[in-house]
């Protein structure tokens, strides 16, 4: 008699620059390759699906994927966290079989950036990419289709750096790390319309300042786990990433948060 197998969502974070990678097959440590190693070891089905393959050196306070396990999620998320390093499994959601976690209400990016004396000229070019466009010219192309909506980018600046957020269902291959690189290039040309005359950007952000946020669903609720020896760990490892520009307390604050992170 077959066991009945519970499916999940689970939301983790993770340091970007700790791994070869994200998707499987991606270097001797990927991030799924990690996941999958830990569930077989301990007699699940390692098939995993994840709502966002982040590049590599990008880093996730709240990425998800599904799986399904007979076992009780609190012993899994007990077994992922002691046998997965530098990722944190902190929230997980019973869903129904056909869930997919790649159909979310929302996915939150954020890009941390030293500091800019004119800041302001910085955001209002940053905002031509609010909206639907296609970004061809700003994304590295797959079989996926460039045509996307942004619904909101919003920046900050204080403590001596600035974050930009960025919010929409979808984004294509390296689409945050383009659109940033080009605002830094050509800030000062104000009139400079990015979607017209076949530009095709050549100035990619650095990786390992973007951070994937959080995912949201349609009526999907998530509930978090204690786990504050190991978050303490990862927090230690975001100090070191992000300590040329003190952007610590920014992401530590999220990792804290409780609506739905």
């Amino acid at each position: 008699m077959e066991n009945h197998l519970n499916k999940y969502f689970i939301k983790f974070s993770y340091i970007g620059f700790m791994f070869s990678g994200f998707q499987r097959g991606n270097g001797d440590n990927s991030i799924e390759d990690s996941i999958i190693r830990c569930l077989e070891r301990n007699g699940m089905d390692g098939e995993i699906h994840s709502a966002a393959r982040t590049d590599r050196g990008v880093s996730a306070v709240g990425n998800v994927f599904s799986m399904e396990a007979d076992k009780p999620i609190e012993k899994i998320m007990g077994i992922l966290n002691a046998g997965v390093k530098n990722c944190v499994f902190h929230s997980f959601a019973n869903v129904t079989k056909g869930a997919n976690p790649r159909h979310n209400k929302m996915k939150h990016y954020r890009y941390f950036l030293p500091w800019i004396d004119d800041h302001i000229a910085f955001d209002r070019f940053i905002m031509k990419f609010k909206g639907e466009h296609d970004f061809s010219g700003f994304c590295r192309r797959d079989h996926r289709n460039p045509v996307r909506t942004i619904s909101e980018i919003r920046s900050t600046w204080e403590n001596g750096y600035g974050f930009i957020d960025f919010y929409g269902r979808s984004f294509v291959w390296n689409q945050i790390r383009s659109i940033v690189g080009f605002s830094m290039k050509h800030f000062t040309e104000q009139d400079y319309n990015p979607f017209t005359n076949g530009v095709v950007n050549s100035y990619i952000a650095p990786a390992e300042n973007l951070v994937l946020i959080d995912i949201t669903y349609e009526g999907i609720k998530f509930r978090r786990v204690p786990i504050r020896s190991k978050e303490k760990y990862v927090s230690r490892l975001w100090e070191r990433q992000f300590a040329d520009f003190h952007a610590i307390d920014s992401i530590l604050r999220l990792q804290d948060q409780d609506n739905g992170i």
